[in-house]
């Protein structure tokens, strides 16, 4: 959606527009469950951290900056959102992951044809160890790798600087690329 009618759509919101803002989830809800479902790793977490996210925007609609891309503060919030979900997670006995299934019956295929299959293992254990990273190299993993956000954009929706963006987006690969060594080793 163009900026200029997002910025419509914000304005008639913050007078109380609910149409309006039914629009703008409609716009934003797929990057808002794609992003929490890649750092949160589960579906069901994902689908309820859209709701608690547009409920927060709605409640703090004043506070956007205009100067900025909506994308961007909706960004900002969900990985707040998702890492202090992942924080109280660290706390729980709970495990919530992929499962290891995907892992223990990884076959090594050499048939050309089977290349795709090889992928999307490769793709389902490059997020199973995302899920073990620690918070913060998780979220700058997933912004930077997988939804290919620039350093000035990730700068600004987590806070950190561009030398610790850097810093663990380099532990988190290196994380993720020793783990998948010790596999096919």
């Amino acid at each position: 959606m163009e900026q200029e009618k997002v910025q419509k759509l914000i304005v008639c919101s913050k007078q109380g527009d609910t149409k309006a803002f039914e629009m703008l989830i409609i716009a934003f809800q797929s990057l808002v469950f794609q992003l929490s479902y890649r750092l949160l790793c589960d579906y069901d977490d994902a689908k309820d951290m859209v709701q608690e996210v547009f409920i927060k925007i709605w409640l703090q609609l004043d506070k956007y900056n205009p100067r900025y891309k909506f994308s961007t503060w909706i960004y900002k919030i969900t990985c707040n959102m998702c890492y202090d979900r992942l924080r109280s997670m660290r706390h729980s006995p709970e495990s919530n992951g992929i499962s290891l299934f995907a892992i223990e019956h990884i076959a090594v295929l050499s048939d050309n044809a089977e290349i795709s299959l090889i992928n999307r293992e490769l793709k389902d254990l490059i997020l199973y160890f995302t899920d073990k990273l620690p918070a913060k190299q998780k979220i700058v993993f997933i912004l930077s790798d997988i939804e290919e956000l620039e350093t000035k954009e990730i700068e600004k929706i987590t806070g950190l600087s561009a030398g610790q963006i850097k810093s663990n987006l380099h532990l988190a690969r290196k994380h993720i690329k020793h783990k998948i060594n010790a596999l096919t080793s």
